[in-house]
C-alpha cells in the first residue's frame, strides 16, 4: 500500500534524503523513528506528494508518484498541531474534504458524518458546533483524528501524532490510533521520536538515520537490539555514536 525506492531529496548543499526504500503492505503499521533534522517530515512530505524528490519513486495506494489533489482522496492525514481551520466550526473541519471536489456532500449529510466520526474519537455532538479555539490540544488532536478517517481511507499517516500532550491524553491518542486502524484495515505511517508512540502503534519500526532506513524490525526486536545507533535512540542514551551536544 506504501512504497518507496530509492528517495533522494537535497536542499543545497544539504542531502537529507539519501536513498529511502521501503514497503508497507497492507494494514500493517509502520512506525519511522529518527531525531530532529533527521528527514522524517521531508520523507513523509514526499510520500504525499507536496514535495518531489529529486530521485526515485513513490507509490501509494495503487498511485504512483499521484499529486496530492489526486492521492487526497485515498489517503487521512493527522498533522502534529492538528492544522484545524480556525474559522471553521468542528464539524465543518471534520467533513471538509468531504464538501468538496466531484461529488460534494450536503451540510445536512456532512454534520451527520462528521457527529458520527466525531463519536468515533470520544468526543460527544454538542463538539461538532464548537470552534477549534474552544477546545483543549487533546480536543483538536481527536478532532484532527476524526477528519483524518472522515473518508474511511485505505491509508492513514500521523505526524507525531501526540506532541505537545500530556502522557494521559497521548496515552488515549495512541489507542483510538491503534484502534481506528485496525477497524478500518488501514495501512498507517506514522513519524514519531515518542518511544511510547512506537509500543502503542507499531507493527514495524524503521530507523532513519544519515538519509536512510539504518534499521527496520519488529517492535519487541527494536527495543531489544544491541546495535548501538538504535539502543541510544530507543533508550535515550547521551552516550553513543550519534552526537549530541553536552
Amino acid at each position: 500500500m506504501i512504497r518507496a525506492h530509492d528517495l533522494e531529496k537535497s536542499y543545497g548543499e544539504n542531502r537529507v534524503l539519501r536513498g529511502v526504500s521501503f514497503e508497507v503492505p497492507k494494514g500493517e503499521s509502520l512506525v519511522v523513528i529518527g531525531g530532529s533534522g533527521t528527514g522524517k517530515s521531508v520523507l513523509l512530505k514526499c510520500l504525499l506528494g507536496l514535495e518531489r524528490a529529486d530521485r526515485g519513486s513513490v507509490e501509494v495506494a495503487g498511485l504512483a508518484n499521484p499529486k496530492p489533489q489526486v492521492l487526497a482522496q485515498h489517503v487521512g492525514m493527522l498533522f502534529q498541531g492538528a492544522a484545524l481551520f480556525d474559522s471553521l466550526p468542528v464539524w465543518q473541519n471534520v467533513a471538509f474534504r468531504l464538501m468538496r471536489g466531484r461529488n460534494p456532500l450536503g451540510a445536512t449529510e456532512a454534520q451527520a458524518l462528521a457527529v458520527e466520526k466525531l463519536a468515533r474519537v470520544g468526543l460527544g455532538p454538542e463538539t461538532a458546533m464548537l470552534f477549534p479555539a474552544e477546545l483543549s490540544g487533546g480536543m483538536q488532536k481527536r478532532v484532527g483524528l476524526a477528519r483524518a478517517i472522515a473518508g474511511d481511507p485505505p491509508v492513514l499517516f500521523f505526524d507525531e501524532p501526540t506532541a505537545g500532550l500530556d502522557p494521559v491524553m497521548a496515552a488515549v491518542i495512541n489507542a483510538l490510533i491503534r484502534e481506528i486502524t485496525r477497524d478500518l484495515g488501514a495501512t498507517a505511517l506514522t513519524i514519531t521520536h515518542d518511544m511510547r508512540t512506537v509500543r502503542d502503534v507499531a507493527d514495524r519500526v524503521a530507523k532513519l538515520h544519515e538519509g536512510r532506513f539504518y534499521w527496520q524490525g519488529s517492535v519487541a526486536e527494536a527495543f531489544a537490539t544491541e546495535d548501538p545507533v538504535m539502543r541510544q535512540f530507543t533508550r535515550g542514551l547521551t552516550e553513543g555514536p550519534v552526537a549530541t551536544l553536552r
